[in-house]
């Protein structure tokens, strides 16, 4: 046997004993060029460890795609440390039931929308307004983004209440099945628009697609004086503006098993056209995108959903890696979370990092395929906790084939387009806990 294989025979025993030992010592600190660290238990953790240099500090993301969003989002609230973030939403609506029946002298008796949620966020027992408009505008662009414009037209609610997002709501002759908004929309409004339009021009009902040029859509805004933001899942079944009415037939109809109203229903839909419109207030917030050490790195950076704020990361650590031989084994990249930012407005439950290339971000490659990591785990009373993220492949392809313009990431929440979850992260330049990128490494002799 030749001397190299002998070395890549005994490197490889070596390494395969060692995991052998694993359930019966504790985590043993690096001894040399082929030590073992293990860390979260991963068996992909062996070798010494280095721990690389990192800058970080917070930016706004700039044009945040909000076309067809996973939630629907409405509302506002004040944070002490972001500010006022304001959310409202439009949509296409379409016919439950095309070229629609309404029979003679059909006369709108009352209009619910009912907005299932997928989610809040803020302070849901205080009262909270909220306005439905049809849009003055047809919501036929190809893309839109948190920054997109608005047109709101006729209005068909304006009302103030207290939404109980975990009571089912229970309304004129229909549950919604599940914890849902439910609003009285104008029925004068949609005796004209719906039932008259139907019977006068039924071309107008005939298609969705006809129904869709005809409608337009509708807005859905709030107030910058609601404490809470609401978010609704547009592809919900549940989801509909339920139109009830009487017609001459039903009011004649005196027996016994008779219905006393007719139901027809529009839908919203998660095919159809629909974004959120995002906008800040960021005179009270703790941080000033324009006063970012960028050179030196933050002690604090920060999170927030909807284009709020993402945390910037440049790797510098790694160019002195580039021609040094080492393979990376397992990196980890550790974000902790300032301790008792969270009691009041809770963190995402996940991020996402993303490579940054000029104006080009993308999902790292380790996260492509859904790998875990990125996961936010607390304890104790304070929810002290940080995200945890396995970027190995990530390292790897940087240290093979990346040049120093690449070596940026920036940490973005999940679905940031509809969710406000916000986070307060310790920088690359906190004094006592800074963010940290370790590395697990051999390097063949």
């Amino acid at each position: 046997m030749s001397r190299s294989l002998r070395k890549a025979w005994n490197l490889s025993t070596a390494v395969l004993a060692l995991l052998a030992l694993l359930p019966l010592t504790s985590c043993e600190k690096s001894n040399g060029e082929v030590g073992i660290d293990f860390v979260d238990e991963s068996a992909l953790a062996f070798g010494s460890k280095k721990a690389v240099a990192l800058r970080s500090w917070t930016e706004e993301y700039d044009s945040l795609l909000t076309l067809r969003p996973n939630s629907l989002v409405v509302g506002s609230y004040n944070d002490p440390v972001f500010g006022r973030p304001i959310a409202s939403f439009a949509t296409q609506v379409v016919l439950a039931a095309v070229a629609p029946q309404f029979g003679t002298n059909a006369t709108v008796d009352s209009v619910f929308m009912i907005l299932p949620y997928s989610g809040w966020y803020g302070d849901t027992s205080a009262a909270f307004r909220v306005k439905v408009h049809r849009s003055a505008v047809p919501l036929t662009d190809s893309i839109y983004y948190g920054f997109s414009t608005l047109t709101p037209g006729l209005p068909l609610c304006d009302t103030t209440l207290r939404p109980d997002a975990l009571v089912k709501t229970l309304k004129t002759g229909a549950r919604s099945g599940k914890a849902a908004l439910a609003l009285r929309l104008n029925a004068a409004q949609m005796q004209q628009w719906i039932v008259d339009e139907a019977i006068a021009r039924p071309g107008n009902f005939s298609s969705n697609t006809a129904f869709i040029e005809y409608f337009r859509g509708l807005i859905v805004s709030g107030t910058e004086q609601n404490e809470a933001m609401y978010q609704f899942n547009s592809g919900d079944a549940a989801a509909r503006i339920r139109i009830y009415y009487t017609n001459d037939s039903i009011r004649n109809d005196t027996s016994a098993s008779g219905k006393d109203y007719g139901l027809f229903q529009l839908a919203l839909s998660s095919g159809v056209q629909s974004f959120n419109r995002i906008t800040f207030d960021r005179s009270a917030a703790q941080f000033d995108f324009a006063d970012q050490d960028t050179v030196e790195g933050e002690p604090t950076t920060y999170i927030q959903g909807m284009g709020g704020a993402v945390t910037v990361l440049r790797l510098d650590g790694l160019k002195a890696l580039v021609d040094s031989g080492y393979v990376v084994n397992y990196a980890e990249l550790v974000v902790p979370v300032r301790e008792g930012s969270n009691l009041r407005y809770a963190t995402p439950a996940s991020l996402s990092i993303l490579q940054v290339n000029g104006s080009t971000k993308t999902l790292i490659r380790d996260y492509l395929r859904g790998n875990p990591g990125g996961n936010f785990t607390a304890t104790g009373v304070f929810r002290k906790g940080a995200y945890r993220f396995v970027v190995t492949r990530h390292v790897q392809d940087l240290l093979r084939y990346g040049d120093t313009a690449s070596f940026q990431m920036m940490l973005v929440p999940e679905r940031m387009a509809s969710s406000p979850a916000r986070a307060v992260l310790h920088g690359s330049a906190d004094a006592v806990e800074p963010m940290s990128l370790n590395l697990w490494y051999t390097k063949p002799n």
